[in-house]
């Protein structure tokens, strides 16, 4: 290597130079400025690469260049700068007048003029981001071998520091447009270390939780921050559990009640060391109270229409017993009255067993339960039904599965609920509905198949809302409230279990329950 001590002591000079500034407009006219003075030239410029066009551009210019050159664009492969570009080697042109590979585009924009080059390519981590020229040697000197050694480490000093400028600049970015979102989304945010302590949260989160920004940072997740709340599992289990994901309930009564649902998200790069927190806090006060009038006005219909029902059932037997002088139209009035009375007693019964089971948590029984008792007991009410009607009810073997810990009544009321849909929207003349088992690692299935219409994709997870009902257009009219299934998931889900639906249109639907073994 040829370089002098000054050469060493001028790059060591450029390097503290460019290392010191993270702004990317700082940072290249800081490199025209040294390139000039680390080869001693008369002017320099620098060329960017612009990856969608393949074209090199003049992004600043300094010495005689004028700005005007800023409008000139280049293609990888045009002139000295762009051949280095293409060939990602440096070259010296002491006479560009006899290098036909040099164009005068900038020179005839200019009243400059280029007689010496020395080019070097801007390698970032082996990616081509430009290229950096020094123009014209001091004194009509011609540019040396030593002159491109030192312009070449210059080079790449100056790609790195362009490179750590744009990714500067691109954080910063992306942490604007982040403080942005942060601080006008709607729901609460929260940002915990692995310690469980605040290190951030937006404004929704700290006016939830009645506190200032600054009070809330530093303090542990817990009481401390949620003073006065009730949590659905306490906050260092929380913090203390495997799983990724969390959720707990949250709610104080203080004035009036005021409900948060937090999901708490664990982050971590390796599974064995925890990294912190990331924590949504949701406002689910109005869901919460929806939710309360809903049941209150379901109890309160249920037990109200229990009385005229009692009386209608009451006396439609003593009428239909004695039809003696009726006409056939009368006979029929009776009848009807009959049937009718007894469906919505039906009806009323769901809507009661409902809102009793949607009110409260159920409580997991001590003792397992023979998964044939609960079969046995749901296919019962079935078995004439199915005959009167040429529909057919298989059910599987159970010999072998294991017990499961659910109410035996409301896992009953389950498997009937799926037995009597398979029935009811069934079309065919046929209806087949086939109860099948199998047994997994960690629970048994519980399969309901039926030969019916089948349910429509997008239908499939909406079918197990409250109230929702497939069009009658698509499955005709059928007696019900849209209760059964929502029944299903509220209990299969308190038992530790799920619920889901496999269709297809025209080739029926096939329910599936899975309960814990354990």
């Amino acid at each position: 290597m040829s370089l002098s001590a000054a050469d060493f002591e001028l790059l060591l000079q450029a390097n503290r130079i460019l290392s010191s500034k993270l702004n990317v407009g700082d940072v290249l006219t800081a490199v025209l400025e040294l390139a000039t003075k680390v080869v001693r030239a008369e002017a320099s410029s620098l060329l960017l690469l612009d990856e969608k066009t393949k074209e090199l551009y003049f992004d600043v210019t300094l010495g005689a260049v004028k700005d005007s050159v800023k409008q000139i664009r280049l293609k990888v492969g045009e002139g000295i700068a762009g051949w280095v570009a293409q060939e990602r080697v440096p070259l010296i042109v002491n006479d560009v007048s006899r290098d036909p590979r040099f164009t005068q585009k900038v020179d005839k924009s200019t009243s400059f003029k280029t007689h010496s080059i020395l080019a070097v390519p801007l390698l970032a981590k082996g990616r081509l981001i430009g290229v950096v020229e020094a123009i014209n040697k001091e004194l009509g000197k011609d540019f040396s071998e030593s002159d491109r050694e030192a312009f070449e480490i210059f080079a790449s000093q100056s790609a790195i520091a362009i490179e750590n400028a744009r990714l500067f600049s691109d954080v910063v970015r992306e942490k604007v447009k982040l403080n942005t979102v942060f601080g006008e989304m709607s729901e609460g945010v929260m940002l915990l270390d692995e310690a469980g302590r605040l290190l951030m949260l937006n404004q929704a989160a700290a006016r939830f939780v009645g506190l200032s920004v600054e009070e809330a940072v530093g303090k542990t997740f817990g009481p401390d921050v949620f003073n006065g709340f009730e949590s659905s599992l306490p906050f260092e289990q929380v913090l203390g559990a495997k799983e990724k994901n969390q959720a707990l309930d949250l709610v104080r009564h203080e004035g009036k009640d005021f409900y948060l649902l937090a999901l708490v998200h664990r982050l971590r790069s390796d599974p064995n060391s925890p990294e912190g927190y990331l924590v949504i806090l949701r406002d689910t006060t109005e869901e919460k109270r929806d939710e309360m009038l809903k049941r209150n006005f379901l109890s309160l219909i249920s037990h109200k229409l229990k009385t005229p029902l009692t009386v209608i059932l009451g006396y439609a037997p003593i009428l239909s017993s004695d039809v003696a002088g009726l006409s056939d139209f009368q006979k029929k009035a009776v009848s009807a009255i009959q049937d009718q009375g007894d469906q919505l007693s039906g009806l009323v019964e769901k809507l009661l067993h409902f809102s009793v089971v949607e009110s409260a948590r159920l409580a997991r029984p001590s003792e397992a339960t023979p998964l044939k008792t609960i079969v046995e007991e749901a296919v019962g009410p079935f078995q004439g039904m199915s005959d009167e009607k040429k529909s057919r009810i298989t059910v599987g073997e159970t010999g072998g599965l294991p017990s499961v810990f659910v109410d035996r009544l409301l896992m009953v009321e389950v498997v009937k609920n799926l037995i009597e849909n398979a029935l009811k929207v069934n079309d065919k003349k046929k209806k087949d509905v086939d109860i099948e088992f199998k047994k997994e690692e960690k629970a048994v299935l519980i399969r309901v198949k039926d030969n019916g219409t089948g349910i429509p994709s997008e239908e499939q997870e909406k079918i197990f809302n409250k109230f929702y009902q497939i069009e009658n257009s698509f499955t005709g009219q059928v007696p019900g409230a849209g209760l059964g299934l929502a029944f299903c998931r509220k209990v299969v889900g308190e038992f530790g279990g799920a619920i889901s639906v496999h269709s297809e249109i025209g080739k029926g639907s096939t329910f599936t329950v899975s309960l814990p073994i354990h």
